[in-house]
């Protein structure tokens, strides 16, 4: 019976002190406020434990319960000091005074000591640690070493302990407060090409507010395909000032332009239509890494269409292979792997240095066409040391 008090008393120190160190200093970021530790989470505990204590073990419980509260109240006093000031590097580590957002690739190990936590917000992660314990503040139990962790709930490391968050995606954001440290893996830095396309003017966020808006943990669908599509060949302006009409009776009026002008121009077509003749274009539909090689093959000259198409959408990626534009790795990438908005940037930004049919390089079509600085982009991407497949 006393070794199950203490064990519960622990419990009950290391989540009101870790919930207690995550107030104070932040800005509006934490998920549990201070007066709500003071005024009713510790009486709760208090309130729980009494009652699962017996009258002959009243003595260590009130041992324990003076423990609890020193803990307590060293918590709220260093939440309150103010810590070093956010996104200083303190010896081997970085501190950040509240939850920052920050993108991380698969294989990146983000490394938490006592008193620091992490929220994950996109991807996937892995919690493991070793000493005391890891709290999952949201829901307010701790959590075993090798668990994955719930997105959008808060993780702090408890007393003695080291913990580890394992990207296993292949990008992930994650917000980290407290002390951290990063080991970075070598495998594909999607979020570096996507930083250079939007640098260039090629992509841009989805106004999601974390992760500088990419989501490149999320599905591509058709709309986003045809968008990148023509910003990749140097005419999103010519789009967004055309005034062709829009056959199709699915489309959104954000995205109402770039149909318009890419169904006139016979770059891309619907999904079919109604009984009545309504066009639909399926704008929400996923497209598969074949369909936006299709948009990327066509950007670059060659035809899916006519008396002797050059290929057609399911041969796409073989073809691509073939012609020197996509390497066998990329291909088996592609065809095993979901398709996601982080694929697109992939295959986006190493296009731009495909072979066209007729000659020359896709980067050639799009500074030309969309009057951008050629020495600008050129020196945006010899700043990029991501290694193809």
């Amino acid at each position: 019976m006393k070794k199950t008090i203490v064990l519960l008393l622990t419990a009950a120190v290391l989540v009101s002190g870790a919930a207690a160190y995550a107030t104070g200093a932040l800005t509006g970021e934490s998920l549990i406020s201070k007066s709500y530790i003071t005024d009713t989470y510790v009486p709760d505990v208090e309130k729980q434990v009494s009652q699962r204590v017996q009258e002959r073990t009243e003595q260590a419980y009130q041992a324990a319960l003076t423990a609890l509260n020193q803990a307590h109240s060293a918590y709220l006093a260093q939440a309150g000091s103010g810590g070093s000031g956010s996104g200083e590097t303190v010896g081997t580590g970085t501190y950040v005074s509240a939850l920052t957002d920050l993108r991380f690739k698969k294989g990146d190990v983000i490394t938490l000591s006592t008193g620091s936590g992490g929220m994950l917000l996109a991807g996937d992660a892995w919690i493991s640690y070793t000493g005391g314990g890891v709290v999952d503040v949201t829901a307010g139990e701790t959590v075993l070493s090798g668990t994955a962790m719930v997105p959008r709930h808060r993780y702090l490391a408890g007393e003695n302990t080291t913990a580890s968050l394992t990207i296993t995606s292949d990008t992930a954001v994650l917000s980290v407060e407290g002390y951290y440290s990063l080991a970075v893996s070598g495998s594909v830095d999607y979020n570096a090409l996507a930083d250079a396309l939007f640098e260039m003017g090629l992509f841009q966020g989805s106004g999601t507010t974390y992760g500088s808006g990419y989501d490149l943990e999320n599905p591509t669908t058709r709309i986003m395909g045809v968008v990148m599509f023509l910003r990749l060949i140097g005419e999103e302006q010519a789009a967004l000032s055309s005034t062709a009409v829009n056959p199709f009776v699915d489309t959104p009026a954000w995205c109402d332009r770039y149909v318009a002008y890419a169904f006139e121009k016979g770059y891309t077509n619907g999904v079919g239509e109604s009984a009545s003749g309504a066009l639909y274009f399926a704008p929400d539909r996923q497209i598969s890494a074949e369909e936006y090689m299709t948009l990327i093959l066509r950007a670059l000259g060659y035809t899916d269409s006519g008396a002797a198409p050059d290929f057609t959408w399911d041969t796409a990626l073989s073809k691509a292979v073939s012609w020197g534009i996509l390497s066998s790795g990329e291909q088996a990438m592609l065809s095993q792997s979901q398709f996601l908005r982080a694929q697109v940037v992939y295959l986006s930004y190493f296009a731009l240095n495909a072979p066209m049919k007729g000659g020359g390089v896709l980067l050639d079509r799009t500074v030309s066409s969309g009057g951008l600085n050629r020495g600008q982009l050129e020196q945006i991407m010899a700043a990029v040391t991501v290694p193809r497949l």
